[in-house]
């Protein structure tokens, strides 16, 4: 059986963009870092200093008001110094922002250090991505444009593999040491072939290219040449567009989608991911941390499975699917914390439910809310209007990250478990009506086609014609 490293040259362009996801593995392990030092922080003798928990709320997301700010001038600053440059100047600042944690004196310098780690975080996101298909070859773009999402639950993953030795100091080394083995790899990686395309140098386009591929890249370079034409009179036109019905209907449903992503739960639950599990009180023979691990795991493995789907089932279906699932396993655990209030004399022959229903919840999601997004973003917008699309859409998509990681905790505090399990509940329901009723189907489809959708008078896209 044929793989990809049969293809000429599939080795070094896997290579190059295995080495460019290593900050996205890096900025997973900062968001997934949140969920085994909540024990640490909270304890004065850990780190030092006194935290409560809405400090701990700051702390956690911080992080997302980082990624906020910087996602739109990241793509401005990746056409105009290059993708892998950069990549590589945010490496300085992740490093510091580590170095403000294990150092911290305070609570604001912990606070700043998580501040900062989401810009070079928010610059990965958009650059990661971007880099991989870039360099990959015409059949290979969809498998290297998925790196991103993998890495970046790798990344959550291996933070909650590390917290779970019981050693806030040992969390924080193995973490800050991701960002310095992208730096010292990803630095002999040729930059994108594209971008020198872009910035009219056509013999380091030509460098880059061989390198990637092996062989003899003539044909190939004059086929870039000709998609890049083509981009840049979309670009010129990209601002144009924004008359266009499509452009905003699909801005809108995006952006909608990040909405919903995100306040259906599984992002606090990744990020509160230990006391979730200890609040529960499960009781199956093993710690909390042992039970993140086990939802980590779970984590990577249906984000995989999500993009093994890709090519055989609808994204639409997937989407609602995953939806109906995630608001299932909200109302579960939420009609558990209900039941245990109530103090039932039932509820210890319901101990396994919690850790059940929240870590296929963490599945569920992943299986769609959690990763197909990305996917749609890319298929609804125009070819020039891509950069300009997904910047917005990321920098909403950090917005609410950081709304709802901070809100969630204080409505956890005043009102209580149940109530926030319902909220998300609710969310998750109304997410599975916008994709209902206002998502088309794009498997299959030309972009061409997508457009013509776009552009329609129906006021519900995804009901199907009459």
């Amino acid at each position: 059986m044929s793989t990809v490293f049969d293809l000429p040259g599939g080795q070094n362009q896997y290579v190059a963009g295995f080495f460019a996801s290593l900050g996205a593995l890096s900025f997973g392990a900062s968001i997934g870092w949140s969920a085994p030092a909540q024990y640490f922080i909270l304890k004065k003798d850990a780190c030092g200093f006194s935290v409560d928990l809405d400090d701990y709320g700051w702390i956690c997301s911080a992080v997302w008001l980082g990624c906020f700010i910087i996602v739109i001038p990241s793509g401005w600053l990746a056409s105009l110094w290059g993708r892998k440059t950069v990549m590589l100047l945010a490496v300085p600042l992740y490093l510091g922002s580590w170095a403000l944690i294990i150092f911290a004196l305070n609570r604001y310098m912990l606070m700043l250090g998580r501040f900062l780690q989401g810009v070079p975080g928010g610059c990965y996101v958009l650059t990661v991505p971007l880099y991989c298909t870039e360099i990959a070859q015409l059949g290979q773009k969809e498998t290297l444009g998925a790196f991103f999402s993998i890495f970046y639950v790798l990344g959550i993953l291996y933070a909650y593999v590390v917290g779970a030795f019981h050693s806030y100091k040992y969390l924080n080394y193995a973490c800050a040491i991701l960002p310095f083995l992208f730096l010292i790899t990803f630095v002999w990686m040729p930059e994108s072939p594209v971008y020198y395309l872009m910035r009219l140098k056509p013999l380091k386009a030509e460098k880059s290219l061989r390198w990637l591929r092996n062989q003899n890249v003539a044909l190939e370079l004059i086929d870039l040449q000709t998609q890049v034409k083509k981009v840049s009179m979309d670009l010129a036109a990209s601002w144009q567009s924004m008359r266009l019905r499509s452009t905003w209907r699909a801005l809108f449903i995006c952006i909608g989608l990040m909405f919903f992503k995100i306040f259906s739960g599984g992002t606090a639950i990744i990020t509160y991911s230990t006391a979730l599990y200890r609040l529960s009180k499960t009781d199956f023979g093993f710690e909390s941390e042992m039970s993140t691990v086990v939802g980590g795991i779970v984590l990577v493995m249906f984000s995989i499975v999500s993009v093994s789907l890709l090519k055989c089932v609808g994204r639409r279906t997937l989407l609602m699917f995953s939806a109906f699932l995630v608001a299932l396993c909200n109302s579960l655990i939420a009609i558990y914390f209900y039941l245990t209030n109530r103090k039932m004399y039932y509820m210890d022959k319901l101990n396994w439910l919690p850790f059940f229903a929240l870590t296929s919840l963490i599945g569920f999601y992943a299986l769609g809310l959690g990763t197909l997004i990305y996917v749609i973003v890319f298929d609804l917008f125009l070819v020039g209007f891509q950069t300009i699309g997904k910047g917005i859409v990321w920098t909403c998509f950090a917005f609410f990250a950081f709304l709802n990681v901070k809100s969630v905790l204080i409505i956890a505090i005043i009102w209580g478990l149940k109530e926030t399990f319902w909220t998300s509940t609710v969310f998750a329901i109304f997410s599975w009506i916008f994709i209902y009723f206002m998502l088309p189907e794009t498997k299959d489809l030309t972009p061409e086609e997508i457009q013509v959708k776009l552009q329609s008078n129906k006021w519900f896209l995804g009901l199907p014609k009459k």
